[in-house]
């Protein structure tokens, strides 16, 4: 099992191929500038490592 932190398949790629996908779904980023958007995709991030460990069965 890998450890989130070494991981090399997790990169930004893979957080910018989800957010193409929820925007091909009609999800959207709230308004407010570059402040608001790091600061949503940065829960973004953690929501997708914790959801990349829970598919590979790294959680409890």
């Amino acid at each position: 099992m890998s450890n989130p932190i070494t991981d090399l398949r997790f990169e930004p790629r893979l957080t910018a191929e989800v957010q193409a996908v929820l925007e091909k779904h009609g999800y959207r980023l709230p308004p407010g500038g570059d402040h608001v958007r790091e600061i949503v995709m940065g829960r973004v991030d953690i929501a997708l490592k914790n959801l990349v460990e829970v598919f590979e069965g790294r959680t409890a």
